[in-house]
């Protein structure tokens, strides 16, 4: 596997299926409309990890920091990511994937923070800019009390079709999953010089 956007599309499918595995533990957090991205975050670790022996995935990481990723650590808020997983290496440049979650929920969506969290996680995730890679903000909206979600517009296209998760007795979940990187055709950022 060498293609950067075919690695990424099979890590989000990966987390995809894993929360979906989890629609009841899903709703009851939806229905207390609290903020719950460490619990995203670990379940998506857990998928990964799950199937690192399995599939071609390799160096799965929680909470990676963007210095480990050549990012200069110049502000101590930014330096941490929430995911990160590398693809099997063939002997190249092997395929990376960097993520970062943003959760949109009843509880945050009446206020205008979840659109200051995909600025601040944009800007965090525009800074990568290496390896065959992708960096990756996956959009997870909730609803409740039978309702669908609002789609979360972006100004960028999605990596892959959004994935739905409707949840037991009312109320759905969406993924989504952006690719930030500057030009996402690029698939290996050669240093200058």
């Amino acid at each position: 596997m060498t293609d950067s956007c075919s690695f990424a599309v099979d890590v989000f499918r990966t987390v995809c299926d894993r929360f979906a595995s989890k629609a009841l533990d899903l709703r009851l957090l939806v229905e207390a409309a609290v903020p719950f991205g460490e619990w995203l975050n670990r379940e998506a670790f857990l998928a990964c990890k799950h199937r690192e022996a399995s599939y071609p995935f390799c160096e799965v990481a929680a909470e990676p920091t963007y210095t480990s990723e050549g990012v200069p650590d110049d502000d101590s808020n930014r330096n941490r990511g929430d995911l990160r997983v590398g693809g099997p290496d063939n002997g190249a440049h092997h395929c990376w994937a960097f993520a970062e979650f943003v959760l949109v929920h009843d509880g945050n969506r009446a206020g205008e923070e979840w659109r200051r969290t995909f600025v601040s996680v944009t800007d965090r995730l525009l800074r990568l800019g290496w390896k065959k890679s992708a960096a990756l903000m996956i959009v997870v909206t909730a609803s409740g009390n039978n309702r669908s979600p609002d789609h979360t517009g972006w100004d960028r296209p999605s990596l892959t079709d959004p994935f739905v998760i409707p949840l037991p007795g009312g109320g759905t979940v969406i993924l989504t999953a952006f690719d930030i990187k500057q030009n996402p055709a690029d698939t290996l950022v050669a240093p200058a010089g």
